[in-house]
């Protein structure tokens, strides 16, 4: 395997540690909010007193949870594909359909990060807030927007992982 392909490899498999820990973030964030559901329901039921803005909450940090997550997703290969047609055939067609894929999310992507982004801008530009609990939307947009940048940036870089291991099993 020629050296550059090695190190890109290597800075792959970096990137891909990174989007680890930042979907086990995101997984604490998703135990934070069923927590405040179950108190919130608990509360409700059991003291008629639920949490104020508790829809906000979940409402707000699901879209974080999920766009934090999907780097890790996407570095793992792990999202729905329908792959009936190409289980048979040979490694080098499975191999392109791989990369094709993978580079038509990182465009995809890349479009919604430049869209969420400037929504952000707009958010903060025009002081939105939540109904209820009055949180800034600004910072969930952009929160929302470096998720979907990083999912564009492994879309980009997976192809380079997947030639690297498709030569190194040569």
């Amino acid at each position: 395997m020629p050296p550059l392909l090695l190190k890109t490899k290597s800075f792959v498999d970096r990137y891909e540690k990174v989007t680890l820990w930042l979907a086990l973030f995101s997984g604490f964030i998703l135990t934070a909010m069923a927590f405040t559901t179950v108190i919130s329901v608990a509360g409700r039921y059991l003291f008629n007193s639920p949490i104020s803005g508790d829809t906000e909450i979940v409402q707000m940090f699901t879209a974080v949870v999920v766009a934090l997550a999907m780097p890790y997703c996407q570095m793992r290969l792990g999202n729905v594909i329908v792959d009936v047609l190409t289980t048979s055939a040979p490694a080098n067609i499975r191999l392109t359909l791989d990369i094709i894929g993978s580079l038509l999310l990182a465009g995809l992507f890349m479009i919604l990060a430049i869209q969420t982004y400037e929504g952000g801008l707009s958010a903060y530009k025009y002081h939105n807030e939540t109904m209820m609990l009055r949180m800034k939307e600004g910072w969930f947009y952009m929160t929302i927007a470096l998720g979907f940048a990083l999912t564009s940036i492994a879309g980009f870089i997976k192809p380079i992982a997947l030639l690297a291991d498709y030569k190194g099993a040569q």
